[in-house]
């Protein structure tokens, strides 16, 4: 456990921690605002069809790969 010396160190410390508290409750807002905007139907939509074409493509390189050799 911390001895302080005086009551200006324990104010120091304090604010330290109300500014550390501060800091992560903005990254938690953050953080909810990105999974939510991560789950929007648009941007489920956008990564659904990524997924497809990108599988697609990996078809077509594979064809091409085999037909090579």
């Amino acid at each position: 456990m911390k001895q302080y010396s005086s009551f200006e160190e324990i104010n120091r410390e304090l604010e330290i921690h109300k500014i550390q508290a501060e800091i992560s409750r903005e990254k938690m807002k953050l953080n909810a605002q990105v999974i939510k905007n991560s789950l929007s139907p648009t941007n489920i939509g956008i990564e659904i069809a990524l997924a497809v074409v990108q599988k697609l493509l990996y078809g077509r390189i594979i064809q091409k790969i085999l037909r090579t050799k």
